[in-house]
C-alpha cells in the first residue's frame, strides 16, 4: 500500500473483487465442486481482507504515534530536502528559530544561521550531501532566530539516503550548545 492510499482503498478494492466473484458464482451454472471452490476462495478473501485491514489500521496508528513523537520531542528536529529547504520542523525547533511553522517551511535552513557561521555551515552540509561521512556530523554553530539575538547551538545532521538516487534530504538535530 503506497503512502497515498488509505485503509479505505483496501476495503474498496477487496469489496470490488468480492462482488465480481459473487456475480460469477451466481451467473454461470457451476458444478458443485467449482461452486465450493469459489465459496472457499470468498471465505479466504474475507479473512485476508480482515487481516490486511487490521495491519493498515496498525500502520495508521504507528504513523500518528511517530508524528506525535517527532512533534513533541524535547530537542529540535528539522527535516530538509537535498537543497537544504525546511520540509518539517518540530515544536522545539520552532522555539529555537522563534518562528511559526508556516514561516519556516520551504525556507533554507542556512538562512537561520548567523552570517559569520553560514559559509562553514554550508560547507559541512555539502560534505554530507556528497557522502563524505556515513556517521552523523556534529558541530557548533550560531543560530540566528527570526527574532532576537544569535544563540550558540549544536547541530547534528545525517543524510536521508534514497535507494537509487543519492541523498533525499537531511535530518537535523538542533539543541542549545552545552
Amino acid at each position: 500500500m503506497s503512502s497515498q492510499q488509505s485503509p479505505e482503498w483496501l476495503a474498496t478494492t477487496v469489496g470490488a473483487v468480492r462482488e465480481l466473484m459473487i456475480k460469477r458464482l451466481e451467473a454461470a451454472p457451476l458444478d458443485p465442486e467449482a461452486k465450493r471452490e469459489i465459496e472457499m476462495a470468498l471465505e479466504e478473501l474475507d479473512m485476508m481482507q480482515e487481516e490486511l485491514q487490521g495491519q493498515a489500521e496498525f500502520l495508521v496508528r504507528e504513523k500518528q504515534r511517530y508524528a506525535e513523537f517527532f512533534r513533541f520531542a524535547p530537542d529540535g528536529y528539522v527535516i530538509t530536502d537535498a537543497g537544504g529547504n525546511i520540509r518539517e520542523a518540530n515544536e522545539a525547533a520552532l522555539e529555537l528559530l522563534k518562528a511559526p511553522g508556516d514561516a519556516v517551511l520551504g525556507r533554507a535552513l542556512s538562512s537561520y544561521i548567523a552570517e559569520e557561521d553560514r559559509v562553514a555551515f554550508l560547507t559541512r552540509a555539502l560534505g554530507v550531501t556528497l557522502g563524505r561521512s556515513a556517521q552523523p556530523l556534529t558541530w557548533q554553530v550560531k543560530l540566528q532566530p527570526a527574532e532576537g539575538v544569535a544563540l550558540a547551538t549544536e547541530f547534528s545532521v545525517r543524510a536521508i539516503a534514497l535507494k537509487q538516487s543519492g541523498v533525499g534530504g537531511f535530518c537535523w538535530l538542533i539543541r542549545p550548545a552545552r
